[in-house]
């Protein structure tokens, strides 16, 4: 295990970011997404969706969370492939699942940074909604927005971190 070893936002982290969206988002509803260019970025920035859903990250002396951020339209499109075409999606029904889906992208994270030696605990996720809601993210650290489309729809993970004497990573 690499003990002192924190995690960065780099071209590794977006490939496993990009690798458990994948894996999400085909084995549960059979759909492909592509991944665009990360992006990295430091202090305050606002998410643009209608539902996201976010999970505290903690490591020894490091702190961040994980967003996913989507829009009503791409979950209504997709959660059709597991509940049935023939059923109406419900605001509840969205917000449900973008709960589960940031938990399985989340925990498929973990497990690959854990396999690298990371040890990563997680807080309890929250979902955030709102047509047209934006989520701003206090915090002293830097972050990486990785977007993916889905048949013309956007959409987005977004990770932040800080260490806990406040030096960015």
């Amino acid at each position: 295990m690499l003990e002192t070893a924190h995690l960065v936002l780099d071209e590794q982290l977006a490939r496993d970011i990009s690798n458990a969206v994948h894996k999400a988002m085909h084995e549960t509803f059979g759909v492909e997404v592509v991944p665009g260019e990360p992006e990295t970025g430091n202090g305050l920035v606002a998410l643009v969706g209608d539902v996201s859903g976010v999970i505290g990250m903690v490591q020894t002396r490091l702190e961040g969370t994980l967003t996913l951020c989507l829009t009503f339209e791409t979950i209504r499109d997709i959660l059709p492939q597991v509940i049935g075409k023939s059923i109406s999606i419900t605001h509840e029904m969205a917000v449900d699942a973008v709960g589960e889906i940031t938990n399985m992208i989340f925990g498929q994270i973990k497990a690959n940074l854990g396999a690298r030696g990371f040890s990563l605990r997680l807080g309890i996720p929250c979902v955030v909604t709102g047509k047209g809601h934006f989520v701003s993210h206090f915090h002293r650290g830097k972050y990486m927005i990785v977007p993916f489309h889905l048949d013309g729809q956007l959409f987005q993970v977004y990770v932040a971190l800080h260490d806990d004497d406040g030096r960015p990573r």
